[in-house]
């Protein structure tokens, strides 16, 4: 489910009726494992990609972001719907916040990176990977294969990183780099104890996975919510 659809549903019903709801309908291997899902998520960072050659690899991104914790990954710029592709992710967009956005001024007004850091990949940053901070909030940000990042995105990043590489190799591919960077973000955060969601986050999220653990069908039933109307 999309950010959008959820956020119609939560219109109509509050995050905790949703979840009590459902929660007959989900069971408790499940709940227990969404709990346990829950106590991980890493909030405080989030990835973007600008305008991919290959959305695959955009894709790939999620499936790395889910598996390490991170909670929202955006896609600027794309002709695609990429990050919900089936067969990359295998599923992995279900369990995070997906955004697409159609330009880079659109995914740059998001009130959710109000306060938030915003360092871009290219090669020729001073800063590398592992001296990006941990003491604040942060985006992460990937550009096009071939062109890297646009100068527009250079411009309002808050500065630039680079994954350090001595071999004859001068380049990574867009996924491995976001691989790279978010494993030593998510490893140096969670040793800083920065892991968890917040009590709201948690009802949301809670109740968007409830939703998802179910057929559609039911929850549109139980809810009232026409599905034609979503």
């Amino acid at each position: 489910m999309d950010d959008r659809t959820f956020a119609r549903l939560t219109g109509a019903h509050t995050a905790t009726h949703i979840a009590e709801t459902l929660t007959p309908y989900v069971t408790e291997v499940r709940r227990e494992k969404i709990e346990r899902l829950l106590d991980r998520r890493l909030p405080q960072i989030q990835v973007a990609i600008e305008a991919p050659s290959d959305p695959h690899n955009a894709a790939a991104v999620v499936r790395t972001a889910e598996a390490l914790g991170v909670l929202d990954v955006h896609l600027v710029a794309s002709e695609r719907r990429a990050l919900h592709a089936k067969n990359t992710t295998q599923g992995a967009f279900r369990w995070v916040r997906t955004h697409h956005h159609d330009d880079l001024s659109e995914f740059l007004g998001l009130e959710t990176l109000q306060g938030v850091a915003l360092y871009g990949a290219w090669m020729d940053a001073e800063r590398t990977v592992e001296e990006l901070p941990v003491d604040r909030p942060i985006c992460v940000m990937f550009g096009n294969e071939t062109r890297g990042l646009s100068d527009e995105a250079r411009a309002a990043c808050t500065g630039g990183f680079r994954i350090p590489m001595v071999g004859m190799s001068e380049s990574l591919n867009l996924s491995v780099s976001a691989a790279i960077t978010l494993y030593d973000l998510t490893s140096r955060h969670r040793a800083a104890g920065a892991v968890g969601l917040d009590a709201p986050q948690r009802e949301r999220l809670r109740a968007r996975h409830y939703m998802d653990s179910v057929d559609e069908r039911l929850w549109s039933s139980l809810l009232g919510i026409p599905m034609e109307s979503l």
